[in-house]
């Protein structure tokens, strides 16, 4: 569990975001990490649970400009979604909120590590067609979900994935490898530096799997993250 501290360092004011509503999927150590981090810069954040009392008793936690209920609501009031849950449970939320995610122009954030030392087939990608816009095989998590909305209005990015959920809840500021659509990118690279972090241009869509956590022969570190953490870090 998250010990929510004191207001963080950055003095960015919520009016340089326009309308932007963060959705936190989840209500977990990392989507408590998010939620309190994005929430201290004056960002509203909407944290969706399955089980709406869960999420409102979460977010009353945090405080702020934090509300939270059911993953309905939050697809309805958040632009950008932070998916902050099991792997397992990924495509499900896809699937479930379809009709209220395609055509929104929704921009999504995935912090998966399916092929890390934790990964498993079991959680990966499936290597065979599930349905009628699986292009795989897939070496991430990101190409996957963004095929199976098939939703061009959509922007998907791979970010926040190597981060340790004290280092974001406490705002230990370093360099974040991020990799995706443009939109997106653009946007968490806004959010990134209003908090004091380094966000690092790892490439576009076909670029994410080389910022898949993990000792894999894919993974392409960013210099700068190198130059950071060292080689021994994945």
């Amino acid at each position: 569990q998250v010990v929510f501290g004191t207001r963080g360092e950055s003095t960015a004011m919520a009016s340089e975001f326009g309308d932007l509503v963060i959705g936190v999927v989840g209500t977990g150590m990392m989507a408590s990490a998010h939620a309190y981090r994005h929430s201290q810069i004056g960002i509203p954040v909407f944290v969706g649970s399955r089980d709406p009392a869960k999420g409102k008793e979460f977010a009353s936690r945090i405080g702020g400009k934090c509300e939270g209920g059911s993953q309905e609501e939050l697809v309805q009031k958040a632009n950008f979604i932070i998916l902050a849950i099991p792997p397992t449970a990924l495509r499900d939320f896809v699937d479930t909120h379809r009709d209220g995610l395609v055509g929104k122009g929704k921009m999504f954030v995935d912090l998966s590590v399916t092929f890390s030392r934790y990964g498993s087939p079991a959680i990966q990608p499936p290597t065979e067609s599930d349905g009628p816009n699986w292009h795989g095989p897939y070496y991430d998590m990101v190409n996957y979900l963004r095929d199976r909305l098939n939703d061009p209005s959509s922007s998907w990015i791979k970010a926040w994935a190597n981060l340790y959920y004290m280092s974001i809840a406490n705002n230990k500021v370093q360099p974040v490898e991020v990799a995706g659509d443009a939109a997106a990118k653009e946007l968490a690279f806004k959010i990134l530096t209003a908090e004091g972090w380094e966000p690092l241009d790892c490439g576009g869509i076909a670029d994410v799997p080389q910022i898949e956590t993990g000792f894999h022969p894919r993974r392409v570190k960013h210099p700068r993250h190198l130059q950071f953490n060292g080689p021994d870090h994945p």
